[in-house]
């Protein structure tokens, strides 16, 4: 049986003109957990292979995903102000109990 795993969060800021996650890379549990990213402004995601991506704006940003279904590493762009920046996310086997 799964063993539950609540969303990965991932903070993002600016250092120095770019767009900068707080984990590098980022890994998640496949098929049992979903990942957001928040900000104090406004940015894009982008990953490569991956497509579902939901955003949501107001007092702070977000973007999140749904659930991860290969075991892989996803290579991403983080889009603020004009500037990119090219982390990862590994995507690593569920964990069971």
């Amino acid at each position: 049986m799964p063993v539950d795993h609540p969303d990965k969060v991932v903070h993002i800021t600016m250092k120095d003109g770019i767009p900068v996650p707080d984990q590098d890379p980022i890994v998640v549990r496949q098929h049992v957990q979903k990942l957001r990213w928040a900000a104090d402004f406004t940015f894009k995601i982008t990953m490569d292979g991956y497509t579902d991506l939901e955003y949501s704006g107001g007092k702070s940003y977000t973007c999140k995903t749904g659930k991860f279904t290969e075991e892989k590493r996803y290579k991403y762009t983080i889009s603020a102000n004009g500037v990119d920046n090219d982390p990862s996310v590994d995507i690593k086997p569920e964990v069971t109990g």
